[in-house]
């Protein structure tokens, strides 16, 4: 009997030498989630009577408590934790405690890009720029049978021919592709006549055009590309009201006796 005593007492030293502390035997893992979506954290260790406290460590290094499970779920807002990384603080009944690794997490919007652009002119060529929604690439066709697959957000492209053109945008991420068409006509600026007078530019309120034959239309576009306004003046000479436009580059495109010329301005 003494010796099965002795015995038992060298099993519950063995065993309090065993578990002095926890011992952690699976860390939790990083994760990337949807924003519309959950992230779950979880540590596993053996030991008596366990407690978990879970910590978050932000971008920028603030700490805070954020769960006291075995497992952490974050659902609710979940925008707010991209970035930040995780770790579990396990505790025994002893008070003894360790530390888990840290897990990182990375939110993903899981949204298909939106595609846009507009263009503007210059020397010899037309430059467009790519105004897209989470674009991860890109692929131009410019509507004279020339693409480009090099998944650049800005570039320029010479046309041969004024005529009508339409560029089409393809944007394309993880998650799907979207893609938008605008037609336009190309313009050299060795086309614009100095039969044209423009005055002043930059211009505030009113902007006064003055030509030597018969304006018969003015377009005004925007940096985007976008239509504005359009005028049918008939006469060599337009008071024409800028006060209601926002601020920023306009391109004037002018017609006169069968000929188009261009001309930018800035707007106050």
């Amino acid at each position: 009997m003494k010796k099965l005593l002795l015995f038992g007492s060298f099993l519950s030293l063995i065993s309090s030498s065993i578990f002095a502390q926890p011992v952690i035997t699976q860390n939790p893992q990083n994760a990337a989630v949807c924003v519309d979506s959950c992230a779950n954290f979880s540590v596993f260790a053996v030991g008596n009577g366990l407690a978990y406290e879970w910590m978050r460590q932000d971008s920028v290094g603030n700490i805070s408590a954020v769960g006291s499970m075995q497992t952490l779920q974050l659902c609710d807002s979940i925008l707010q934790y991209h970035g930040s990384s995780f770790y579990c603080v396990v505790v025994d009944q002893n008070g003894d405690s360790v530390v888990s690794s840290m897990a990182s997490l990375t939110v993903d919007s899981c949204l298909a890009p939106v595609a846009d652009f507009y263009w503007d002119w210059s020397v010899n060529e037309i430059c467009f720029t790519s105004t897209s929604l989470r674009a991860e690439t890109l692929f131009w066709l410019f509507g004279d049978g020339v693409t480009n697959s090099n998944n650049l957000s800005a570039l320029c492209h010479s046309y041969s021919v004024d005529e009508l053109y339409f560029v089409k945008l393809i944007a394309y991420n993880a998650y799907g592709q979207d893609e938008i068409q605008k037609g336009f006509r190309p313009l050299s600026v060795n086309e614009v006549s100095n039969s044209f007078s423009l005055y002043p530019n930059p211009v505030k309120d009113n902007l006064t055009i003055r030509s030597n034959s018969i304006i018969e239309s003015v377009k005004i576009y925007n940096v985007q590309g976008a239509l504005v306004r359009i005028l049918t003046p008939n006469s060599m000479a337009i008071n024409l009201a800028m006060d209601e436009l926002d601020s920023g580059i306009y391109s004037l495109v002018i017609s006169s006796e069968g000929k188009l010329a261009q001309h930018r301005i800035v707007k106050q």
